[in-house]
This record gives structure tokens, sequence and C-alpha cells, in this order.
């Protein structure tokens, strides 16, 4: 296993954890909005989070390292 270089923008811009982000927005919601409690059935944010996957087997050439470790 070999870390990225590039974590913030990998972090930022991989269309893996932007469903990951938006369930936990979506989770947290009710907490910060009270009235919003009951308002979002638990089904929605774990079909969010089985988007995950799909956004991982995408090839997003701008988050790619050359093979010398240069970004592209």
């Amino acid at each position: 296993m070999r870390l990225v270089k590039n974590k913030r923008r990998v972090l930022t811009w991989s269309l893996a954890l932007w469903p990951v982000y938006l369930a936990g927005l979506l989770g947290i919601l009710p907490y910060i909005v009270p009235f919003l409690d009951g308002w979002l059935p638990r089904w929605l944010i774990i079909s969010i989070l089985a988007l995950s996957p799909f956004g991982r087997v995408i090839e997003q050439r701008n988050l790619k390292e050359n093979d010398d470790g240069s970004e592209s």
C-alpha cells in the first residue's frame, strides 16, 4: 500500500468521498436543525453511502500521479 502525496486534492475532489460527505451532512443535520428530525429517512442516507463505491471505479485523471511520483 502506498499513500498519495496530494492527499488534500484527493480528499477534496475524489468522487468516492462526496457521497460520504453528503451522507454525513444529512446525518448530522437533524441535530443542528431540530425540526428536521424524522424528515430525512434513513434509507436515503444509506443509499447515498452506497454510491461511494461507484465513485471509486470512475477514472479521475486530475487525481493521478505519474510513475516518478510527480503530479500530472
